[in-house]
């Protein structure tokens, strides 16, 4: 019989999202996982200081310093600071093969769902057959994705929202907790849909949407290079 080879995690971030994404990891190895979170990277928290009974490895630099078979998952996406969260983790250099997923044991995730390097789907969400999500995107607890939905890059889900069948929420664009895209509607790039809003046409990069149904209130300011 082939043991399985045990995946080793390293969550850069810190006592937010990052507590969110280990405790994926805890459960991931309770259901019989072969995986192991060894620590976080956190630019604030001094090495050492135990989160998740884990420690404080370094600053997200020091990745580099790892052995060399250690994954890692991001949790820093913001809401309305995602360029800039975007361009931190490019910053790093991190090669594509050292980034790894992230899925709670709880979520329901279809065979045929490709999901990218970097990314993290909570527990309860349910993804339905042919939708694809990508590298760094993050599906919070309870996201339900219908079928050939889309989640660009460093795309984010929130909690106990709804994309209707072939939506899709564009690059490090932000769906808020409770809100709900309508079928075949996208959520531009950068763009932010609030809490509850009730997406039924399409959202232009770098819009914010808010209401029922969701209209325009405000605008991402754009930084230079993402023009």
């Amino acid at each position: 019989m082939t043991r399985s080879i045990r995946k080793r995690f390293a969550v850069l971030g810190g006592p937010g999202d990052g507590l969110v994404v280990a405790e994926a990891l805890h459960q991931a190895a309770r259901a019989g996982e072969a995986v192991e979170l060894v620590g976080f990277l956190n630019d604030v928290l001094p090495p050492g200081e135990m989160l998740q009974g884990v420690p404080v490895l370094g600053r997200f630099e020091d990745w580099k310093k790892l052995d060399p078979d250690i994954l890692f998952s991001p949790a820093v996406q913001k809401v309305k600071d995602m360029q800039a969260r975007v361009a931190r983790i490019d910053s790093l250099g991190i090669p594509e093969e050292r980034w790894g997923t992230v899925v709670h044991p709880r979520a329901v995730v279809a065979s045929d769902v490709k999901v990218g390097a970097g990314a993290f789907i909570a527990s309860c969400a349910t993804v339905q057959p042919e939708s694809r999500i990508g590298k760094f995107a993050s599906l919070r607890a309870g996201a339900m994705l219908g079928h050939h939905c889309v989640v660009e890059d460093h795309g984010y889900v929130g909690p106990n929202t709804t994309m209707c069948g072939r939506s899709s929420v564009g690059f490090g664009a932000h769906l808020g907790p409770a809100a709900v895209l309508l079928d075949s509607k996208t959520l531009g790039s950068f763009s932010v849909a609030g809490i509850a809003a009730a997406v039924t046409k399409d959202v232009p990069d770098y819009w914010i949407v808010f209401g029922n149904p969701a209209v325009r209130v405000g605008t991402i300011k754009r930084v230079r290079g993402n023009e």
